[in-house]
């Protein structure tokens, strides 16, 4: 029997090897790492909270509002030549005013992305006008998210901006109280009306605010001049809004923009009602209300004022105890149109 040997791989003369112990750091150095790395993880924790801190809790924000915004990619109004080139697929002009702005919080009022809100039509059409402000924007549903199926593009595009999927829920803007609804009412669970899960919680939701201003948010206007006239499904929540004295509702859907006076649920003036502003001119289109023709809906209240002929944002300053509107009317001879400024209740 041969035994074999195991042969030492290393040469003859090699030195035993050595532990090489660890460089241990002077103490001025060994501050010097740990309060770099303090200094990145607040430098960290600042980034994650600055879209945050523009608004939250700041006595006066800039809020721009506007909906009805990007067009079809195939729509012949994209091409500078295409029909009515000067009034119809103008979004990224209307945008260039609502980034010019710089606003704290881009309120979209729904209709993000005509005619079938795609991703790819997120993205090559909405985003490199409206979404450079995604990361400031509170997302209102509206009807068109909805014609894929449960929004389900609208939702994946906005993200956790979109902070409930049933698409109402409250947030703090400044010194405000924002409320977010959805007037999807045959799209919400349990609809819109009295008693309604929406209803429910948005009674709830503003009885806890213990804010003294208030703004809500939804698509389809409950007062409108326009084309569609006023939309009674809203009318529970508007109700709510009144018999909790908020001061503001901001819609969109009607291809103009408009003022109403506070009014009370019957659509009468009242010291202490809620006042409506349309503003469904993001550039898709405009329209005047003599297009939808004679008898089309019921006449509601008059409007303070109404701006059927040009696209443009809504801009709201809000403070603590009052709020300031403009309206920014895209080439028109005035470019602030409408303005003027209330207190809160």
């Amino acid at each position: 029997m041969v035994t074999m040997k195991r042969l030492s791989t290393a040469p003859a003369h090699a030195a035993p090897a050595r532990l090489i112990p660890s460089r241990k750091l002077p103490p001025w150095a060994r501050k010097r790492r740990v309060a770099g790395a303090a200094l990145l993880v607040l430098v960290l924790v600042l980034a994650a909270l600055w879209p945050l801190s523009r608004y939250v809790g700041a006595d006066t924000v800039r809020v721009v509002a506007v909906g009805d915004m990007a067009c079809d990619p195939a729509d012949p109004g994209m091409k500078p030549t295409g029909r009515n080139a000067r009034d119809h697929c103008r979004h990224r002009a209307v945008s260039d005013l609502a980034v010019a702005l710089d606003p704290a919080v881009l309120v979209g009022l729904g209709d993000f992305q005509y005619e079938l809100p795609t991703l790819a039509a997120y993205h090559s059409v909405y985003g490199p006008s409206f979404g450079r402000l995604r990361d400031r924007t509170v997302p209102v549903y509206g009807n068109q998210e909805y014609k894929v199926q449960d929004a389900a593009t609208f939702t994946e595009y906005f993200g956790d901006r979109v902070r409930d999927q049933r698409g109402y829920w409250s947030e703090q803007v400044g010194r405000w109280h924002l409320v977010v609804l959805n007037s999807n009412c045959g799209a919400v669970a349990g609809g819109c009306g009295d008693g309604s899960p929406q209803q429910t919680w948005l009674d709830k939701d503003l009885a806890a605010a213990g804010s003294r201003c208030v703004l809500a948010a939804w698509h389809h206007p409950r007062w409108s001049t326009g084309i569609a006239g006023p939309d009674p499904r809203t009318d529970a929540l508007y109700r709510t809004l009144a018999e909790h004295k908020v001061e503001i509702v901001l819609s969109g859907h009607e291809a103009h923009y408009e003022r109403f006076p506070p009014l009370n649920p019957a659509g009468e003036r009242a010291p202490e009602g809620v006042r409506q502003f349309v503003a469904g001119t993001g550039g898709q289109a405009h329209y005047r209300p003599s297009q939808a023709g004679p008898g089309v809906h019921s006449p509601g209240p008059a409007s303070e004022y109404a701006d059927y002929d040009h696209h443009g944002v809504l801009e709201l300053t809000l403070t603590p105890t009052a709020y300031e509107w403009r309206f920014h009317a895209l080439e028109a001879a005035e470019p602030v149109s409408d303005s003027g400024r209330e207190t809160c209740y």
